[in-house]
């Protein structure tokens, strides 16, 4: 966080630097009108403009990858319930299958006797 931070501030300050070395009037040709404006006034609009749009792109990236955390935080837990589910299912099996061999055995020494 704090080398983005620093990054952003080294970046800022090459384009102010650069900005006012290119202050002088620039002609604009919109489609429609023309107009002198400053050129580090130019620079400036265009690096502000750029950096909204990348905070704007990265914040629908960040609300994507939260979403899609939740929606694997429900499969997950649904999948932990569902193994507890199988576990227990598990246990109950092999107490049958003790209960059968306990049954066979006693069978077995009964007709040994």
């Amino acid at each position: 966080m704090q080398f983005g931070f620093i990054l952003s501030l080294v970046f800022a300050t090459i384009v102010a630097v650069f900005a006012l070395k290119n202050a002088d009037k620039v002609l604009i040709d919109f489609i429609f009108n023309e107009v002198y404006i400053s050129q580090a006034l130019v620079i400036f609009l265009s690096a502000i403009l750029g950096a909204v749009i990348v905070a704007i792109l990265g914040s629908i990236k960040v609300i994507k990858l939260k979403k899609q955390i939740k929606e694997l935080n429900k499969t997950n837990e649904f999948l932990k319930n569902e193994n507890d589910n199988f576990k227990i299912l598990l246990a109950e099996r092999e107490n049958d299958i003790m209960d059968v061999n306990v049954e066979d055995k006693n069978e077995n020494d009964e007709e040994l006797s």
